[in-house]
Formats: C-alpha cells, sequence, structure tokens
C-alpha cells in the first residue's frame, strides 16, 4: 500500500488503526523505543532459543515507512505463529 505524505524529516509513522492517528519518528530505534516503553508490543519466545525473542506489534498498530519522496509504505504484519 503506498499513499503520498509530506512528512519534512520525519521518516516512521506509528499509525493507530483504531483511531486513525499517527506519531511520527526519526528512526526506526526511536519508534521501537516508544513502543516499549508505551507497552505496545508482546514478546514471542522459542523454548529452544530463548536469547532469540521476537517483538510483536500490537495488532491495532501498523508501521509506515516514509520515503525521500514521501511515498508512505505500510510495513506487512508478521505472520500468525503455528499454534497446535
Amino acid at each position: 500500500m503506498e499513499t503520498r505524505c509530506k512528512i519534512v524529516g520525519m521518516r516512521y509513522a506509528l499509525h493507530n488503526k483504531q483511531e486513525a492517528s499517527e506519531l511520527r519518528f526519526r528512526t526506526l530505534r526511536a519508534l521501537w523505543a516508544h513502543v516499549r516503553a508505551n507497552d505496545l508490543c508482546s514478546e514471542e519466545t522459542d523454548v529452544d532459543d530463548l536469547a532469540h525473542a521476537r517483538r510483536l506489534l500490537n495488532p491495532r498498530f501498523e508501521i509506515h515507512d516514509i520515503d525521500i519522496d514521501g511515498v508512505v509504505r505500510v510495513e506487512a504484519p508478521p505472520p500468525a505463529p503455528n499454534v497446535e
């Protein structure tokens, strides 16, 4: 999904799909720091590999990547974990 957006100096946006609002960040690191600080993610761990836990963004949110031309690309959500 692509849309055009005029955002000067902001490369990433955390979009709340329910409230149709977003917060903008200069770096992906700053975005994830905000996500962790506000408990907007969970961690998925593999019992066999505890050292490599993955953070999963709350499904209410999307990460938007904004390129130099102002085109917004929506990051695809990770696949759902296999539950057997």
